[in-house]
């Protein structure tokens, strides 16, 4: 595995390659990776905002949660923690939108054929340590949680994806072993939690929709589905013309997957009818809505103990280049 140190808009940027598959990672903003490509042709999978990477230090505006995590928000992959989605107050402290974890300086060094990052959360009691190791066409993550604190402390926990470039488009498939798919209440008319379907089924903003097709951009729809009950949690994604495509698989111990499809529906901030991406995340809880949510929707937080520590690992395989 390669490293190169690149100086993009005056972040430190990892550009981590090995012929098959190059990734961006941003050490400062929690290990974010910015960019995914397959070599050599240079295939992009992620998706970024339209303001992508902003500068380090740019002003920002006094706002809402999710208007201060948009401000820092460039897509592309991003860890899920101590909270997921809204906003929660917990422990005295707002934890904020998607959590911690996605800002969280980390420190890094090269181990074998591993880049490993570490860092210190401040508002709750945990280290965070990523690993990115490329494996021929694989990218594979493990991440480990230590609860330094003396004190049991309940979270969310998962690892999201915007995936776009040459992967999404009108067509696009999404295949996966789960077999059922909540809807989420917020996006899909006259629903509740537990009107389940069977994949790839769900309830969308006006009807019944197919969440294994993709729309095209102008199709003025948002949407929003929890998969659940896998048989091995995998999922996989493929372009239209079926020459660009990736398989998703990660630990049984996140038993869920948030689907989350943007193809102009989100009017006013921040997309304002041009967002167009698939975001996948596999964690530990559902919905999407910050963990009192979750403890009351689903009742699938999760306690930590004193001194506990966990580990995940996600791996990512990008199809090679297809044979002429």
């Amino acid at each position: 595995m390669q490293i190169e140190q690149l100086d993009v808009r005056d972040w430190e940027v990892l550009r981590l390659s090995n012929g098959a598959v190059s990734l961006d990672v941003v050490p400062a903003l929690g290990g974010t990776v910015t960019g995914l490509r397959r070599l050599p042709d240079g295939a992009s999978l992620l998706w970024s905002t339209p303001w992508g990477l902003r500068r380090r230090g740019a002003w920002s505006l006094p706002g809402s949660s999710e208007a201060q995590m948009v401000d820092t928000y460039p897509g592309g992959w991003q860890t899920l923690f101590p909270n997921g989605g809204d906003t929660a107050v917990v422990g005295g402290v707002e934890w904020g939108h998607s959590g911690e974890a996605r800002l969280t300086w980390l420190d890094w060094q090269v181990e074998g054929d591993s880049l490993v990052l570490t860092g210190r959360l401040v508002r709750s009691p945990f280290t965070l340590r990523k690993t990115f190791t490329l494996d021929g066409d694989e990218v594979v993550l493990d991440e480990t949680v230590h609860n330094v604190g003396g004190e049991q402390v309940e979270l969310m926990w998962g690892s999201q994806l915007a995936l776009g470039g040459d992967l999404v488009g009108p067509g696009s498939s999404v295949t996966t072993s789960a077999s059922t798919v909540h809807p989420d209440p917020r996006f899909s008319t006259s629903t509740s939690y537990d009107d389940l379907m069977p994949w790839p089924r769900s309830h969308g903003q006006r009807s019944v929709v197919n969440l294994s097709r993709l729309p095209g951009p102008e199709a003025d729809e948002t949407r929003l589905a929890y998969l659940a009950d896998f048989d091995t949690p995998s999922v996989t994604v493929r372009s239209p013309d079926r020459t660009v495509g990736l398989d998703l698989t990660w630990d049984e111990d996140w038993p869920y997957l948030w689907y989350s499809m943007e193809a102009g529906g989100r009017h006013g901030f921040p997309w304002y009818s041009r967002g167009y991406f698939l975001a996948l995340a596999p964690g530990t809880g559902w919905p999407a809505h910050g963990l009192h949510e979750v403890r009351r929707a689903s009742a699938t937080t999760v306690w930590v103990q004193a001194d506990e520590e966990r580990t995940s690992r996600l791996r990512l395989r990008v199809h090679p280049v297809p044979a002429v």
